[in-house]
C-alpha cells in the first residue's frame, strides 16, 4: 500500500550538519571548534570544489558557512552553483566577506545568499546567526513536508471523490433504466410523468405497465426514504418487488401486500411508500392502494374540482402484517388522475414557505386546459421559479393519467 510522500517528521532534536569552507585552515580550524561545542556535525572544505564533492557524498548538509574571498572558485561561484542545483538550492548559504566589500555582499545577495557576517567576526554572533538560519530552514522543510501530505491527501481524496462520482453515474444509468421508456398514448388513455432528482440519484420510482394482454394498466409511485447510492439499491429492489407482485394479481392491495412481505426481509430500518392503481380500460374503474404515500389527486375538469383519493395504510418494509386496503372510482372521459411524491409540495422558497399541495392544486385548475404532458412541465417549471434557486431537498416525481374524451370543461368551481 501507498504511503505517501514524505510522511517522516523532522526530528527537532538531530544534531546539525553544516559545511564550513574556507581556503584558510586556520579560520576552518578555529570555526570547526566553536561550532562544535553547540553540537553541531561540522563538514570542513578549502575550496569550492572540494565543498562541491562533499555535497555529493552528503546528504543531510543544513547550512553552507563559505568565505567569499578564495582561489579557482569563490564564495560566490559556489553560491550561484549551489541555487542553480535543485539538490542544493533550498540550503541556506551564509557567506563570509571582508570589511569594506559592500559590492560583493550586494552580488551576493542578488544570487541567493540568506546571510553576510564580516571578518573579523565575532563567535557569538555567527552562531546566532547559524542557530536562526538552522531553525528557519527546518521550519521551512517541515512546512513543505506538511504541504506534501496534504497535496498528497487531497489527490487521493480527488482520486475517491472521482470514483465515487463514477459510481455515483453508474448507479444513476442502472436506476434510469429503471423507469419507462414509452408511456400509453392510444386514443383511450394518455400518461405523462415528470421525474427529477435532488441529486445525481435519487429515491423516487414510478412505473406504468400493461396487464391482463392490456386491458388494463398498472400504475405505481414510489418514494424510498434518504438518496443516493443506498437509495437507488432499493428503488432496485422495490420495483423488482414491483414487477413480481404486479404480474401475479391485479388487486392492489394484494400486490402491496407482496411487495411489503419482501421488503420487510431485505429492509433494515429503511421503508418505502407506494401508491399503486389499476385502471381498466373498457369499464374506467380505477382500483388503487396506498403504502403511507401522499393522496391521489383526482382532476374533474368539467366542475374543475380536485379531489383527494388517500386510502390509509403504513408504509412498505418496516412491519408486517400490515392491512392494505383496494377502493375504487369510475372515472369520467376527461378525468385526469396524479400520482406523486411529496418532493412536489415540500419544496420551500429561500424564506422558507412551502410551496404545499394548494398550490400544486391551483395550478392543475387554473391550466386545465393545456395537455397532460404541458401541464406536468409547467407545474414543474412553476415549483423551480417559486423555490428562486433554493436546492430542491427531494427528489420530485409526478405521473398523470387522463381518460380520453368527455365534454369541452366550462372552468366552474
Amino acid at each position: 500500500m501507498t504511503t505517501g510522500p514524505t510522511q517522516a517528521k523532522l526530528q527537532w532534536d538531530e544534531m546539525p550538519t553544516l559545511l564550513v569552507v574556507d581556503d584558510d585552515v586556520d579560520i576552518l580550524r578555529v570555526v570547526r571548534f566553536y561550532l562544535s561545542k553547540q553540537k553541531y556535525r561540522v563538514h570542513t572544505a578549502e575550496s569550492g570544489e572540494e565543498a562541491l564533492e562533499l555535497l555529493e557524498r552528503l546528504d543531510d548538509v543544513e547550512l553552507v558557512l563559505s568565505d567569499v574571498m578564495m582561489p579557482r572558485m569563490s564564495g560566490l561561484e559556489l553560491l550561484e552553483t549551489l541555487r542553480a542545483d535543485d539538490r542544493y538550492a533550498d540550503i541556506p548559504v551564509i557567506l563570509i566577506s571582508a570589511e569594506g566589500e559592500t559590492s560583493k555582499k550586494v552580488v551576493g545577495l542578488n544570487l541567493g545568499a540568506d546571510d553576510f557576517i564580516t571578518k573579523p567576526f565575532n563567535f557569538d554572533e555567527l552562531m546566532a546567526r547559524v542557530r536562526n538560519h538552522i531553525r528557519l530552514h527546518r521550519l521551512q522543510k517541515e512546512v513543505m513536508i506538511a504541504s506534501r501530505q496534504v497535496l498528497h491527501a487531497n489527490e487521493q481524496l480527488q482520486d475517491q471523490n472521482d470514483r465515487f462520482l463514477a459510481d455515483l453515474d453508474a448507479a444513476r444509468g442502472v436506476q434510469q433504466a429503471l423507469l419507462p421508456e414509452t408511456l400509453p398514448d392510444d386514443g383511450q388513455v394518455r400518461v405523462a410523468a415528470r421525474y427529477q432528482p435532488a441529486e445525481r440519484i435519487g429515491g423516487d420510482l414510478f412505473d406504468v405497465r400493461p396487464l391482463n394482454d392490456g386491458s388494463q394498466l398498472g400504475i405505481m409511485v414510489a418514494d424510498v426514504c434518504g438518496h443516493g447510492v443506498k437509495a437507488a439499491f432499493i428503488t432496485a429492489m422495490t420495483k423488482v418487488s414491483f414487477q413480481n407482485a404486479s404480474y401475479a394479481s391485479l388487486d392492489p392491495a394484494v400486490v402491496l401486500n407482496r411487495m411489503n412481505r419482501e421488503l420487510n426481509a431485505n429492509l433494515h430500518g429503511d421503508y418505502v411508500t407506494v401508491f399503486y392503481a389499476v385502471y381498466d380500460i373498457a369499464t374506467r374503474r380505477l382500483d388503487y392502494a396506498s403504502g403511507g404515500h401522499p393522496p391521489l389527486l383526482l382532476h374533474r375538469p368539467k366542475e374543475n374540482r380536485v379531489l383527494e383519493l388517500e386510502p390509509q395504510a403504513t408504509f412498505l418494509g418496516c412491519f408486517d402484517p400490515v392491512d392494505f386496503e383496494t377502493e375504487s372510482v369510475v372515472l369520467e372521459p376527461g378525468d385526469r388522475v396524479y400520482f406523486y411524491t411529496d418532493g412536489l409540495f415540500e419544496s420551500h422558497d429561500p424564506g422558507g414557505a412551502q410551496y404545499g399541495l394548494e398550490r400544486v392544486v391551483a395550478y392543475m385548475r387554473e391550466e386545465l386546459r393545456q395537455p397532460i404532458d404541458g401541464l406536468l412541465e409547467g407545474l414543474v417549471h412553476d415549483l423551480m421559479v417559486f423555490v428562486q434557486g433554493v436546492p430542491i431537498e427531494d427528489d420530485i416525481t409526478i405521473v398523470g393519467l387522463e381518460v380520453c374524451g368527455g365534454a369541452e370543461p366550462n372552468g366552474q368551481d
